[in-house]
Parts: structure tokens; sequence; C-alpha cells
């Protein structure tokens, strides 16, 4: 189960890298509102459905659990946004220097848009991400992508789960 869980992780953090070095290539990394994002929601739940699947044709004899495809869907998901976090820490801090501050404008511009916060608030929100944007960068990428991975593993699961039940 770990070879499919490693393979397609693997191969969705890399295609997650593709995507950005071509959001890099049109000077639009930066951009909070893409196209690439919406596009790779799809892909990132077709992926762990292809490992769930995979993996569940391994346990042709004993019942395949719902705990095994959600360990499946989330190592994938897990695999992949490490991956991902890692290239993100070497373009910010080889190829492209001024990557984080360009994310603060980013961040400062959408906060001021926030009637909520006062400028204070948002210079010091600004100030924290520069600080800390190893930390951050892991929640943006990885573990807001934990939560997608856990639902469609869940559904996913259920729905092979179900299916060897009528068999």
């Amino acid at each position: 189960m770990f070879s499919k869980t490693s393979h397609y992780g693997i191969a969705l953090g890399i295609l997650n890298i593709l995507f950005f070095l071509v959001q890099y290539q049109k000077n639009i990394h930066t951009d909070s509102k893409n196209i690439f994002a919406i596009l790779m929601l799809p892909i990132t739940a077709i992926f762990i459905v292809l490992a769930i699947v995979k993996a569940s044709k391994d346990y042709k004899e004993e019942l395949f659990s719902i705990r095994k495809g959600l360990q499946t869907g989330i190592g994938v998901i897990l695999i992949g946004g490490i991956l991902f976090w890692l290239y993100q820490i070497i373009h910010a801090n080889f190829i492209e220097p001024d990557y984080i501050n360009k994310l603060a404008t980013v961040a400062q511009e959408d906060l001021k848009l926030d009637t909520q916060f006062k400028p204070e608030e948002v210079a010091e929100k600004v100030a924290f991400f520069k600080a800390n944007y190893k930390f951050s960068l892991f929640i943006d990428i990885v573990l807001k992508s934990l939560f997608t991975g856990f639902f469609v593993s869940l559904i996913t699961s259920l729905v092979i789960n179900a299916f060897y039940k009528q068999r």
C-alpha cells in the first residue's frame, strides 16, 4: 500500500511543481486568483482516487476498510504537499529571493480589502508572514490540502467499501 501512496504522492508533488513553474514563467505565481489553483483541485482528486483504487485491488481476500483508504489518500496528499512545500522554500531562497516580499505584498492588498483589519493589524500580519514564511507556506500548502485529501479519500473509500459489500 505504501508504494502506491508514495508513487502517486511523488507524481502529484512533481505535477504541482510543474504547474508552479508554468505560473512562474507566465509571472502569475504570486497572483492569488489564477486558474491553475482551480485546475489542480480535480487533478489532485484524480490522483487520490487512483491511488485508493489501486490500493483496494491489493485486498481481494479481505474487506477493504475505510481506514486503509483514508491512509492512502492522506498519504498521497501529504507526500505531494511536502514535496511542493520543499520546492517553494528552495524557490524562495535560491531562485527568486524576493518571492516572499511579493507574496507579502499580495497578502497585504488582500487584507486591506477586508474592512475587519486596521492598518496596524495588516502591517503586523505581513511582518509575521515574512518572519515565519516557511511555517506559513507549510500551513498554506500542506495543512489546507489535507482537508481536501481527507474528504476525497473518505468519499472514495466509502464508495469502494460499498462496492465490495455488494459483491
